[in-house]
């Protein structure tokens, strides 16, 4: 009787606080209607009366808990400190223990569904029924009148005002150590993949063509995407798919080049129809599941071709000496190591801060110039693997660079509509899970996002690529992931438990969003072709070890990969995360075990002689993640291991 008694004089006492403070807009709605005026403040009074019942429900339980309010007497910030729970900005919150589960994640999402309404009404005027804020992957206002292009256009709407700003934030030491950075990082695949590709083509597409895509979509891209931090670049997907592609179509005794080129014509078509209709708010269906699940495939891909690359020296078919391999073990591991310690001494307590944040910043680009002077150097008798770049600026073959579309009958022009479809969901799945993991809200970008209009102007960038035959240019996930890290403000922060501390965890503060990056990124690229004979001093392990660094930072603050971990640790020291403290062990491991299985399966295909029908098996991860995993994990626990 007293705590009810307490609640009430409290609930009394922060109505009484508030209505002094949000006089103004409650006279300017009692005016407007009065109606509006009681449903406002039965609205209101619940709202505070659901904070207070929390406060209570932490103070049980030893905890603390504020609120801040702003000018209008709205509630801004709730749980600003709460260990029993992560409200993450007021959104729904997970208790981390069992007992307190549903009724912290009651009060959380009745919060915002309170706070949402207020909100509406008091910038309205007028009492919104719909207390639910709508997701849309391109972060668009609801609006009940549907239009063909309208996501495009609000696309723009958006990014619009940013556009003078995305040069400017450009104009930045950091920006420049991304620019040098991700320069090798996106040429090396380009010589890897172009290499690939004239293999599995028959020398039709090549690395001059490949570097020339790279290039010219490189620095079109970010010009007019709603999402430049996106990279677009040749992925091994790609090299699969055209190499099933030359075997069909030498099959059937027909012309590849005019078959590719119709079959990126169509898919150019599928794609505009797909941003026009919206249909990448489709992705909102895909959760961390799914997202970290791709995320790992192409981080272990690039660690892959990376041991790869530095085995096949070790073969005794290989004319390299045993010195030569073992050389080349160390300067991909330094390169690698050397990257990862430069990148990090920011938040060391070695040096200036000042000389910390230059090292930090040029750290890929330094650990480059080091090593390859090294083994320059110090073993100037050594030979290892360069570079293959060619020696002079022509297509692979000596075609002339305009694709005879007309050369072929019109039934092969309307059956290039198969494997187009194919293409284009793969397309559509690849652009929209990266630029998907680009946007996670741990980056914390201002900007917003713009999936319709990334995903139309990536399908005019390939009808133009195929024209002239040149491979068409993925999101590439790696080194799109690479280049956000690299523009970002980062600080470590260590929590203790009893004890035992953590290990400091790495929280991203800010990037600084521009255009000017990616678009430098790609005309150095280009410029390569002029710069051959300084291109070829960098040795290829030096190239492999900034792989391994991509995909060992792509890798870090993936859930999959953290829960993965916890199969070889001490169960007694397990760190402090949400997941580990709320979902019962043997539920986390299964799950983890799920997802293992579905990065293995993705594999398999991928390298198999069906990797064709690879998108087919990433659209197949929502039903495994909503039925299969859904079966023998409790909705609660899932819905902590799969949020955001």
């Amino acid at each position: 009787m007293a705590r009810n008694s307490c609640v009430s004089s409290s609930t009394a006492a922060a109505v009484s606080a508030s209505s002094s403070s949000s006089s103004a807009p409650f006279n300017l709605l009692l005016k407007t209607s009065r109606d509006h005026f009681s449903q406002l403040h039965r609205i209101y009074f619940r709202a505070h009366l659901d904070a207070l019942s929390a406060s209570s429900h932490l103070r049980s339980r030893n905890e603390t808990c504020t609120s801040s309010f702003d000018e209008g007497g709205f509630e801004r910030a709730h749980f600003s400190t709460c260990n029993c729970c992560s409200s993450n900005g007021g959104q729904i919150a997970y208790a981390s223990s069992s007992e307190g589960f549903d009724k912290c994640k009651y009060l959380h999402f009745n919060l915002r569904r309170r706070r949402t309404s207020i909100r509406k009404i008091h910038a309205s005027g007028s009492l919104v029924t719909s207390q639910e804020e709508p997701f849309s992957a391109s972060q668009a206002e609801e609006n009940p009148r549907w239009a063909f292009g309208a996501g495009i256009q609000k696309d723009l709407e958006r990014r619009l005002p940013h556009y003078v700003s995305d040069f400017v934030d450009g104009l930045h030491p950091k920006a420049v150590a991304s620019v040098f950075f991700l320069y090798f990082a996106c040429l090396a695949p380009c010589i890897a993949f172009g290499g690939l590709l004239s293999h599995v083509t028959a020398g039709h597409i090549g690395v001059v063509e490949t570097i020339v895509a790279t290039s010219g979509v490189g620095v079109l891209y970010p010009l007019v995407a709603g999402q430049p931090l996106t990279l677009l670049g040749p992925t091994g997907l790609m090299v699969v798919f055209c190499g099933l592609l030359y075997k069909v179509t030498f099959r059937l005794g027909l012309p590849f080049l005019p078959i590719y080129g119709w079959v990126g014509i169509w898919s150019c078509l599928f794609l505009l129809i797909l941003a026009a209709i919206e249909a990448s708010d489709l992705i909102r269906h895909f959760t961390r599941f799914t997202d970290e699940t791709f995320s790992a495939l192409i981080s272990l891909g690039y660690i892959s071709e990376a041991s790869k690359s530095i085995g096949n020296i070790f073969k005794q078919s290989s004319s390299y000496t045993i010195a030569s391999s073992l050389l080349a073990v160390i300067l991909a591991s330094c390169t690698w190591r050397l990257a990862t310690f430069l990148t990090q001494l920011k938040n060391s307590r070695f040096l200036v801060r000042s000389v910390r944040n230059v090292l930090s910043d040029f750290g890929p680009p330094l650990a480059i110039f080091l090593t390859s002077c090294a083994s320059h150097l110090l073993f100037p008798s050594v030979p290892l693997p360069e570079l293959l770049i060619p020696s002079t600026f022509s297509t692979t073959s000596g075609r002339p660079w305009q694709v005879p579309l007309l050369s072929i009958p019109s039934w092969a022009i309307a059956a290039s509509i198969i494997p187009a479809a194919l293409l284009t969901l793969l397309v559509f799945l690849d652009q929209n899970i990266t630029t998907r993991l680009v946007n996670n809200p741990e980056y914390h970008l201002k900007k917003g996002a713009g999936y319709h209009l990334d995903l139309a102007v990536l399908g005019v960038l390939m009808a133009v690529s195929s024209c002239f035959g040149l491979p068409w240019m993925f999101a590439s996930t790696v080194p799109s992931l690479s280049h956000v890290r690299s523009l970002a403000t980062t600080s470590k922060s260590i929590h203790i438990s009893g004890d035992n501390a953590e290990a400091p965890e790495e929280n991203v503060v800010g990037v600084r969003e521009n255009r000017l990056t990616g678009m430098l990124i790609h005309v150095c690229v280009g410029a390569s072709l002029l710069l051959l004979s300084v291109l070829r001093l960098v040795p290829m392990p030096v190239i492999d070890g900034i792989f391994l660094y991509m995909g060992m930072t792509s890798l870090m603050g993936n859930q999959f990969i953290e829960r993965l971990k916890l199969w070889f640790c001490d169960p007694e020291l397990y760190p402090q995360h949400e997941f580990i403290e709320t979902v019962p062990r043997a539920v986390l491991h299964s799950f983890t075990a799920l997802q293992l299985t579905c990065v293995a399966a993705l594999w398999a295909l991928k390298h198999s002689p069906y990797g064709i029908t690879f998108p087919l098996l990433i659209l197949a991860l929502m039903p495994v993640r909503n039925y299969i995993a859904g079966s023998f994990v409790a909705p609660p626990y899932l819905d902590v291991m799969d949020a955001h």
